[in-house]
């Protein structure tokens, strides 16, 4: 369950923050803290519930933007400072930072943005109107999970495949190392806070011995537990000390492996242009040595840093070459989020005769695997797609096959979608 921390600018928007919050706790069945000044300003307190959060949300109403106040958003010193620690805290810990500016609130120029408040301005930030609320807040809450399934998907695929990549590897006696030595079993920060003590003395031990398997082991398992423990930078410097040794022994798969796991790191600590590098090296030396599962890998990574560039039309090319590769895998689960994915993007270029053909191929793949969470999400979206192509017939068509998924579902993600099912047929009865 992803957490979400709300914070704002002017105490009297706290209201509208916990409106934003109850949609966030529906919608992407999550869990949301605040805060402001309400328990009072405490740096470790704010610092512990951030460190287990996934994202920063800041509310700025358009009386406490930066009019005529450039050195800062609040003339409350207390807010103020609670503010500027919590975006800094957030930047350590490479959480999502979104600014969600209600109305005609504005954001600061950066050359007029004190410290701090700089990393806010360089974030993504969402305008929330009034008049066009349920639609603003619908589309920030689709970008949100998006981003949150991405990082999610990230990090699976960074711990799967450090496991995958190192599961021949043996301790200092020559005895294959078990999975719970890699801190596979470790669900615990404490537990996987051991695991890192004990790895840096191995390594230590290693480097001072010129042991370079064993150095390799060591850093395997340290970036592990540092992915597992979201601490992406440490987690980076394990993979790039890995690459050199892998460079060394000229072992192009293990090579390719670890190109992909800086890429996904890069990708989910925000550094886009330096992951689209890692990727790029990646499919190169795929290629070049015919790795076709790391090829499709290589160009999964790269329609996303296509999508965050806003090139979407280089992203569907990238993804559309991913999906050939998992399919000549029978990889089901990725062809699913393939399709999704390719049919989402078309949405947002627009093209909805594109929309609909890959959401269709998406539903037969979520039937196929009997998703039926996905299917229930897919049958609104392909009713929302003919909505917005005036086929009104197979609007009602897929709303009336989705009610009957969400007629026996309670859960977070299924209130979610019934409101958007009655806000279609609202819409719907308004033309007929």
């Amino acid at each position: 369950m992803p957490t979400f921390y709300f914070s704002w600018v002017s105490r009297e928007y706290e209201p509208v923050a916990e409106r934003i919050a109850a949609a966030c706790e529906s919608f992407l069945e999550g869990k949301c803290v605040s805060g402001g000044e309400r328990d009072g300003f405490v740096r470790e307190k704010t610092k512990k519930i951030l460190a287990d959060c996934d994202a920063l949300f800041v509310v700025i109403g358009a009386e406490s933007s930066s009019t005529g106040r450039s050195e800062t958003f609040t003339s409350d010193r207390l807010l103020n400072e609670c503010l500027r620690f919590e975006i800094v805290t957030a930047m350590n810990l490479d959480l999502l930072i979104v600014a969600l500016l209600i109305d005609e609130a504005m954001l600061p120029e950066k050359k007029n943005a004190p410290g701090a408040w700089k990393r806010l301005v360089e974030c993504k930030s969402y305008r929330l109107r009034n008049a066009f609320w349920s639609e603003d807040l619908h589309q920030f809450l689709e970008d949100i999970e998006e981003e949150l399934d991405f990082k999610k998907e990230l990090e699976k695929k960074l711990s799967q495949s450090i496991y995958q990549n190192y599961q021949d590897l043996t301790d200092a006696e020559g005895r294959p190392l078990q999975p719970l030595e890699l801190g596979l079993k470790f669900s615990g920060t404490l537990e996987l806070r051991r695991v890192v003590e004990s790895e840096r003395f191995n390594l230590e031990e290693a480097r001072r011995m010129g042991d370079r398997a064993r150095e390799k082991s060591s850093l395997s398992a340290l970036g592990l537990a540092f992915t597992k423990l979201g601490q992406t930078q440490r987690a980076i410097q394990c993979f790039q000390e890995q690459l050199a040794i892998a460079r060394e022994t000229n072992n192009v798969e293990e090579e390719c492996g670890l190109l992909a796991s800086l890429g996904d790191a890069f990708a989910i600590s925000g550094d886009i242009e330096t992951a689209k590098r890692y990727y790029q090296e990646q499919l190169l030396r795929a290629d070049s040595q015919g790795l076709r599962a790391f090829v499709g890998s290589a160009y999964n990574g790269l329609g996303y840093i296509y999508v965050k560039q806003d090139k979407i039309s280089r992203a569907i090319e990238c993804y559309l070459k991913a999906l050939a590769i998992y399919r000549e895998f029978e990889n089901h689960e990725k062809e699913l989020e393939l399709l999704v994915g390719i049919g989402l993007n078309y949405q947002k270029s627009g093209e909805l005769e594109r929309t609909a053909e890959y959401l269709e191929l998406a539903l037969n793949a979520a039937k196929y695997l009997e998703n039926r969470k996905e299917e229930a999400h897919l049958l609104v979206d392909l009713a929302d797609t003919y909505y917005r192509l005036r086929i009104h017939e197979r609007v009602n068509f897929y709303l009336d096959r989705a009610e009957d998924i969400l007629t026996f579902h309670e859960m977070p993600w299924a209130l979610a979608l019934k409101d958007r099912l009655i806000m279609l047929r609202d819409n719907l009865n308004r033309i007929e």
